[in-house]
């Protein structure tokens, strides 16, 4: 009888002392969702957006998304591909931006001799469905044609940024129905001496477009009313070229900014400085770097702001309640997607997505 009440005794002392578990995920219930390939997830006004595409037993692709206002019930998002269109119907949607009550989805399939992106824009029409643009194909094909890499939302509009043969380029739309290449533009474009690339963009407060990527083998970013002429901005780093350069020095640490987002009204952006994260913010024009952290085996594949929190996903989920010192969260998959709203916090993985609370 002692040697039971000691036992018992143990045992309550062991669960008094053992650290509480992390919030619980969620795995949501998406309608017809069974071989998804999920890509993004975006809170727009008011409304989660999740997207990505369906994938039949031939892997055959159709454009697939959610939408949700609780994110505990969801509902499918109809597309409507144009009628004469061959790779709208194909298309898996990769990414959702939303401004002023308009919601625009960035997706592509693969097509032709070489097995090329063959990308489609998307707007949402007032019954909710989304209906493919237009585009001649030059827009994001044709001879000078390399990838079109993300898509950001802001007041005056929408912005893609996305490389061509001539380097770094965006592509803009006042409403999201169509979109405006700006390649081999002034200030972006590749030079002799340092070719650029274009990972995301992101709207600044005072109306400009802020593209973010690399130039030579550093992080670097660019700013423009309107997309015909950028100006390059050059944050901090060990790499920093020799003043009277325009070169990094020779075996200097590669870095890129891949993700950005505005809090608090100031920009942030992340992405790897060699095997490490690195964060950069900019205020006033001008840029200054946060401490390294974690691993970059992946790089940066979404950055959001939540309630006053950046949420990074990049072979892992990172959280920085105050904006600057980040901790990592574990998750049932690995991430590629995340965001949140109040204490709700989302993450999408290749094949499902999850919910929980911070």
């Amino acid at each position: 009888m002692r040697r039971r009440a000691l036992i018992l005794l143990t045992l309550l002392l062991g669960a008094c002392t053992t650290a509480p578990a992390g919030p619980a995920w969620i795995r949501l219930g998406l309608p017809g969702a069974p071989n998804a390939d999920l890509r993004a997830i975006a809170d727009c006004d008011g409304r989660f957006y999740l997207v990505g595409g369906h994938v039949d037993d031939e892997g055959d692709t159709r454009p697939a998304g959610w939408t949700s206002a609780d994110a505990i019930s969801w509902e499918p998002v109809g597309f409507d591909p144009l009628p004469t269109s061959q790779y709208g119907p194909q298309n898996v949607i990769s990414a959702v931006a939303c401004a002023a009550g308009r919601v625009v989805m960035l997706g592509s399939a693969r097509g032709g001799a070489h097995g090329n992106p063959r990308v489609s824009t998307w707007h949402r029409l007032p019954n909710g469905r989304m209906a493919e643009n237009a585009a001649p194909f030059e827009t994001y094909g044709g001879d000078t044609a390399v990838d079109v890499a993300h898509l950001a939302a802001g007041p005056r509009g929408f912005a893609i940024a996305g490389n061509r043969s001539s380097g770094a380029a965006a592509w803009l739309s006042p409403d999201g129905t169509g979109f405006t290449l700006f390649e081999n533009a002034p200030g972006l474009a590749s030079t002799a001496a340092a070719p650029t690339a274009a990972r995301d963009a992101v709207a600044l407060p005072d109306g400009r477009w802020l593209v973010i990527g690399s130039r030579g083998n550093r992080a670097a970013a660019w700013t423009s009313h309107d997309g015909r002429r950028w100006h390059l901005s050059t944050p901090p780093g060990p790499d920093a070229p020799p003043p009277g350069s325009t070169a990094p020095p020779a075996g200097s640490e590669w870095s890129e900014m891949q993700r950005a987002v505005v809090i608090d009204g100031t920009v942030v952006a992340a992405g790897p400085r060699g095997t490490s994260f690195a964060t950069w913010r900019l205020r006033d024009d001008t840029w200054t770097e946060e401490p390294s952290f974690g691993g970059a085996p992946s790089g940066v594949q979404s950055l959001a702001a939540v309630s006053g929190q950046l949420v990074l996903a990049g072979g892992g989920l990172w959280i920085a309640a105050d904006g600057r010192t980040w901790r990592q969260r574990t998750t049932p998959e690995t991430p590629v997607a995340a965001t949140g709203r109040d204490d709700i916090l989302l993450v999408v993985t290749a094949g499902a997505a999850y919910r929980s609370v911070f």
